[in-house]
């Protein structure tokens, strides 16, 4: 997972009296103390460099953590340090992310914006170009504190062209909700009779349940991915969500 934050000017203003960079930022920290130890994190930001006049202004993004083993100690005491400066160069900062990703398949870009494009971005370029680098990139992005249309239309497209989701975040409370979403997939196991009988998420705790044939439904948007599955007596089973030619599959380790 890469988190791309945005760090323009425009993250000064302010929700219920709180500037929504400090909103972000608690949320965050909170967000990264939660993560599972196994996950493999890096964080980019943009517009923290260089003032809205700068000329470097729509260029400025840059990959502060690398991809690797969470370093959760790292990830809270550099966002702790982020002031917001610059323009918003959204599309710019996406179409890095690949290179990000070197030496891996792929893997979710979540991206925290609270506004438009300010940079010229050619916003229906991001998914054949993220195509074209080979890498299987998703992007979900969080509107945060968004008022026009125009921009949230804007973010909307950018994560259905890559196969993610959007999100509208109004406040603290929906932010963490939303992130939460978007870096946790969650499943339910369902008997014959249409119950749910257990519920957990990728990468969390192991589930207990009864032996027998169940429906394992992975609740991934838009459309939720199911396959039957066999739990037999004293035996851990583990599943693996894979991403396979632009589509999720289920494959159960051998």
């Amino acid at each position: 997972v890469e988190l791309i934050l945005d760090a323009s000017n425009s993250m000064w203003g302010q929700i219920k009296g709180e500037s929504k960079i400090s909103i972000a930022k608690e949320v965050l920290k909170q967000i990264i103390d939660g993560l599972p130890e196994e996950m493999n994190v890096g964080l980019r930001l943009y517009g923290h460099r260089y003032k809205l006049k700068d000329e470097r202004a729509c260029q400025d993004t840059e990959l502060i953590i690398p991809i690797g083993p969470l370093q959760k100690d790292q990830l809270i005491q550099t966002i702790e340090k982020i002031t917001p400066r610059g323009k918003t160069p959204l599309v710019y900062s996406i179409l890095q992310s690949p290179q990000d990703f070197t030496n891996l398949s792929g893997g979710t870009v979540v991206l925290i914006s609270d506004g438009i494009e300010s940079c010229e971005g050619d916003i229906e370029s991001i998914a054949s170009k993220l195509k074209e680098s080979g890498i299987e990139l998703t992007v979900n992005i969080i509107g945060f504190g968004i008022k026009e249309e125009e921009a949230r239309k804007q973010l909307e497209t950018i994560a259905k062209s890559t196969g993610g989701i959007y999100l509208d975040a109004k406040d603290s409370q929906e932010l963490l909700s939303s992130l939460k979403q978007t870096l946790k997939i969650e499943y339910d196991l369902i008997n014959e009779k249409g119950e749910v009988k257990a519920s957990g998420y990728v990468g969390g705790e192991a589930v207990s349940i009864l032996e027998g044939e169940y429906i394992l439904q992975l609740k991934l948007e838009p459309t939720f991915l199911e396959t039957k599955v066999v739990v037999n007596p004293a035996k851990t089973s583990v599943f693996f969500l894979k991403k396979e030619e632009g589509k999720w599959t289920i494959k159960k380790q051998d």
